[in-house]
């Protein structure tokens, strides 16, 4: 799943050893120290140095970079079906743009014009059955023009989709059929953007399916009735259960939801860009919606459309489908640890966009790997430590755990393998103030993060000290 420390990592891809080796340590300064920002994650002045002129060496791009992330999920395959989570998000650089200024071509408006960045649309794979990270299988980043027509001026509605921003959804899922030509079953994850004709004509085949979240009231094939109509007029198969957790929006509840599903035929939109289609495409629709009787007053109900060419023959195959298109949140929870609340990445003081994409490749594997280690607390089976962590930093959690971190008690005590990786992520966890108790529920990701940060710190002082009491002996 993860590269421990990240060495070699990059070896291969980029354009000398030279460069290599100082990518390579850049990702394991990164992840050792908990920051992602170059002022963060050097000790010296050298080391900065060193950092600055990798991001700003102009003999390769981020897509070198890209191609090593790549490589890492291809030799992770093995599971027989994976779940393949696509979503877009913006790094918004705003504050630094007198820095980096308008004229660079690799930074312009993003959701709010008046704002300067560039957008990032990952796919993240994830394990069917035991939903942990295999990796990254594709990165695009883009950024608009400063002189961008708007929709009107380009006449949207009649561009081919190959000319919309929208197809990254496609080229995305066309990318991975190759990349992960190793496994058996692949399925191709989205939320509402994801809802788009060509996309659910061209991109499912033998082994790829889709499941997108559908947006659109979409004409059916020899039917009077629109899509959401013909779902909301089905007869219940199911009612089951669903905890909803609270947010500022909406509070927590448990939830009682009714299941429906029908296979449906999508009638082909009546738009000039798209007349070489198919007529209709054949898929099935599910459709989970809260009852009434649990949504709390002023608030929506829950409901989920969803659309997938997953044959669906019981309310079991429905109930993995929904199940499957939960894991949505392990994506919006990665770009959540790469921002404000987690590695800060939107604080660089890099001078460049160009740069400053190199710096998202890497902040998006580091992530990563944060993330892995906290799921690892809610797997069964024992994830060997070395997997992230090297044989010394293993002794010194030992040495934290024993001295500092267990309590007397057996509630108090790692219920965790020894030396598993879930066994190093409660320690960590720990460290950052999380109780450790069952009951006050498990570490969210930024507990985890945080304690990481405290966990190199403390590191790197025990690595001092040994040093120290080696040269006193040698005396």
């Amino acid at each position: 799943m993860i590269i421990k420390e990240f060495r070699g990592f990059f070896d291969g891809f980029l354009p000398d050893i030279r460069i290599e080796k100082r990518a390579n340590k850049v990702i394991s300064d990164m992840l050792t120290f908990g920051k992602v920002t170059v002022n963060k994650f050097c000790d010296t002045n050298t080391e900065k140095i060193g950092a600055y002129r990798m991001f700003g060496n102009n003999s390769f791009s981020y897509k070198e970079l890209a191609r090593a992330v790549v490589s890492g999920c291809v030799n992770n395959q093995g599971s027989p079906h994976l779940l393949c989570i696509q979503d877009t998000t913006e790094f918004n650089f705003t504050s630094h743009i007198h820095r980096i200024g308008k004229k660079d071509k690799d930074v312009g408006p993003v959701t709010l014009n008046e704002n300067a960045g560039f957008f990032c649309h990952p796919m993240l794979v994830v394990e069917a059955e035991e939903k942990m990270p295999v990796g990254i299988a594709d990165i695009n980043l883009w950024n608009r023009s400063w002189d961008k027509q708007d929709k009107f001026e380009r006449d949207y509605s009649r561009q081919s989709i190959s000319e919309k921003e929208s197809f990254r959804w496609i080229e995305s899922a066309q990318a991975i059929k190759s990349v992960l030509s190793a496994t058996p079953m692949l399925t191709v994850i989205g939320d509402r953007e994801a809802d788009i004709y060509e996309e659910l004509c061209t991109v499912p085949d033998e082994k790829t399916n889709l499941l997108i979240r559908s947006s659109i009231n979409r004409k059916l094939a020899c039917s009077d009735e629109k899509l959401f109509e013909k779902l909301e007029n089905q007869e219940c198969r199911a009612v089951y259960s669903l905890e909803i957790k609270g947010n500022k929006k909406r509070k927590s509840r448990m939830a009682s939801m009714e299941l429906k599903y029908i296979k449906v035929k999508i009638q082909k939109p009546k738009k000039p860009h798209i007349k070489d289609y198919p007529e209709y495409v054949e898929l099935w629709a599910i459709e989970a919606r809260e009852q009434m009787k649990t949504v709390p007053s002023g608030e929506a109900h829950v409901l989920w459309r969803l659309l997938t060419t997953h044959q669906i023959t019981k309310v079991e195959d429905a109930m993995q489908c929904l199940e499957w298109y939960g894991n949505r949140w392990f994506i919006e929870e990665l770009f959540r640890i790469m921002k404000s609340k987690g590695f800060e990445l939107e604080s660089s003081q890099l001078e460049t966009g160009a740069a400053l994409k190199k710096q998202v490749v890497l902040a998006l594997q580091v992530a990563l790997t944060v993330m892995t280690l906290k799921l690892s607390l809610n797997k069964k089976q024992a994830i060997d430590a070395e997997l992230i962590f090297s044989q010394q930093q293993i002794e010194f959690i030992e040495i934290l755990l024993k001295n500092e971190i267990e309590g007397k008690t057996k509630k108090q005590q790692n219920p965790y393998p020894y030396h598993s990786l879930a066994w190093c992520a409660w320690a960590i966890a720990r460290l950052s103030g999380w109780s450790g108790y069952k009951s006050h529920g498990p570490p969210g990701y930024i507990s985890i993060k945080n304690g990481l940060d405290i966990f190199n710190n403390k590191f790197e002082g025990y690595m001092v000290a040994i040093k120290f009491f080696k040269n006193v002996y040698k005396g």
